[in-house]
């Protein structure tokens, strides 16, 4: 009888073991699919060539402080370098000619915040929207040798990479944290000097600080941080914001960080005191402006992000329609069923799940509302006391589509106190001045990196879509050949796809 029982004991052990390993199995699969990988990358290859001579002549050129256009310009590019700018500069024989008469070259675009994950299709939908650098904000080493990949054969845009986000947990929650986000985790000083160490030793250009990081461990990696030459950029952790301004920290990734913590400031319910709130906010917004200026902090803004909270959570297939869905990896807006992170009804996390009265959904669409207008206070406050506002968009977080969004975010940042001028200009200058890249402006010297346009940006915003050629590295991509380019990712989105989304299109 003993040994009935201790055969069972075992078995129902091993039983147990097997279920919690096929458990984690799937669930690591589940984790591992929404990154995107699964999806066939298309021949971009074959899709363009080579151009390492191109001279554009006689086009209208995007001044380095963003405020005008110089007229009759001829600019001379090789091998991904501008060489030449001036009126009467000769026909080079040896190059390939494009006319720009009546058109408008603007430096290639930044998004100073994406999240490219394991979707290198992406790659290609930032170049087909002019968008010619890209700072991703949570790194990995796959993120490192795409890099590295371009660097050698020009195929795909520039690209600042982030480490993976630092976490400051211990015991379980810090490997649950290591496993399903992919962060670092440390909780003392000596963990937190190696792993910083590897972080520069692998190729990250920052460090990427989130939210829940402690005080302590805030601290120290800014000084372990500064010891290795490596800027912390990210989200606020938690500590206010009178102990975050001479922190050290270089950047801010979301207007929305500093929004936040006026909301905890207020220690009252935004839902119940709207107007009381935005009272308290425009006049906090510019002492906290005054203070980002002063230390020299900039900020990374993912305003359209922000707005789209509301439709999001209210009138989700309408957004959806809004969007350029089809572009994107279908594993990512299918998401998993462990979380709700995808993009379509019943997977998107910000959506409504009509389980509210009707008097907390009347609260919710106050809240939301108030935020959003929140957002727009904080931005022109930051605009008007000349912090250095970099266009962003969080690129794959739901409804934001890789290269699409930064049109979209320009747009947002055009009717949130910005000129179109300055929206140009946190999309070009100012990320390439921080970065120190010789990127950001039509120079001799910079990177050949630029957009033909058909139409002015200056005069309306939107125009950053009438793309006619992007310049990048020592390629030339035309309109055609972008058709040609999105549709060869429609097709392969097409045949990964588990979820029909014909219903969301526009």
């Amino acid at each position: 009888m003993k040994k009935f029982w201790i055969r069972r004991v075992l078995w129902s052990f091993v039983i147990g073991l097997c279920m919690a390993i096929c458990g984690f199995l799937w669930a690591d699969h589940e984790l591992n699919k929404v990154l995107g990988k699964s999806t066939r990358v298309i021949d971009f290859s074959s899709l363009i060539k080579p151009s390492p001579i191109v001279q554009i002549r006689n086009v209208n050129v995007l001044s380095e402080d963003c405020t005008h256009f110089i007229t009759n310009q001829n600019v001379l590019i090789k091998d991904g370098l501008i060489l030449q700018l001036d009126v009467n500069q000769p026909v080079n024989k040896g190059a390939a000619i494009i006319d720009g008469t009546g058109k408008y070259l603007i430096p290639g675009l930044v998004d100073s915040h994406v999240h490219v994950k394991e979707s290198k299709n992406d790659l290609f939908l930032y170049l087909t929207n002019g968008v010619t650098y890209i700072r991703e904000m949570a790194g990995q080493p796959l993120t490192l040798e795409w890099r590295r990949s371009i660097r050698k054969n020009g195929l795909g845009p520039r690209m600042f990479i982030a480490s993976p986000p630092i976490f400051s947990e211990t015991g379980l929650a810090g490997y649950y944290y290591s496993w399903t986000r992919h962060s670092i985790n440390y909780s003392n000083k000596k963990d937190a000097d190696k792993a910083i160490k590897k972080i520069k030793g692998q190729g990250y250009d920052a460090i990427k600080m989130y939210g829940f990081v402690n005080p302590e461990m805030f601290k120290t990696t800014i000084q372990m941080a500064k010891e290795n030459k490596i800027p912390v950029i990210g989200h606020i952790p938690l500590v206010d914001l009178e102990n975050f301004y001479p922190s050290g920290q270089k950047e801010v990734a979301h207007i929305e960080e500093i929004t936040v913590k006026t909301i905890d400031e207020f220690g009252k319910s935004i839902s119940k005191n709207p107007q009381e709130y935005l009272r308290f906010l425009k006049v906090r917004s510019h002492q906290i402006a005054k203070k980002l200026e002063k230390n020299k902090v900039s900020v990374t803004s993912t305003v359209w992000l922000c707005e789209s909270f509301l439709n999001q959570r209210f009138n989700l297939k309408s957004k959806l329609k809004e969007i350029e869905l089809s572009y994107v990896n279908p594993k990512i807006i299918e998401g998993t069923l462990l979380y709700k992170m995808g993009w379509l009804p019943g997977k998107n996390g910000y959506e409504y799940d009509g389980k509210d009265t009707p008097e907390a959904k009347k609260m919710s669409l106050t809240f939301w509302k108030t935020y959003v207008e929140a957002i727009h206070i904080m931005t022109k406050a930051l605009v008007d006391h000349h912090v250095p506002v970099m266009a962003g968009t969080d690129a794959n977080v739901a409804t934001v589509v890789p290269g699409f969004s930064l049109h979209d975010e320009l747009e947002s940042l055009s009717q949130s106190g910005m000129t179109n001028a300055q929206a140009i200009y946190s999309a070009t200058v100012e990320p390439g001045e921080w970065m120190k890249s010789k990127t950001g402006k039509i120079k001799a010297g910079y990177y050949s990196d630029m957009v033909l346009l058909t139409k002015n940006p200056l005069e309306d915003i939107r125009n950053t879509k009438t793309i006619d050629y992007v310049f990048f590295n020592n390629h030339v991509i035309s309109k055609t050949q972008i058709k040609m380019i999105l549709k060869s990712i429609e097709n392969a989105n097409n045949e990964n796809r588990n979820i029909e989304i014909g219903g969301y299109l526009k």
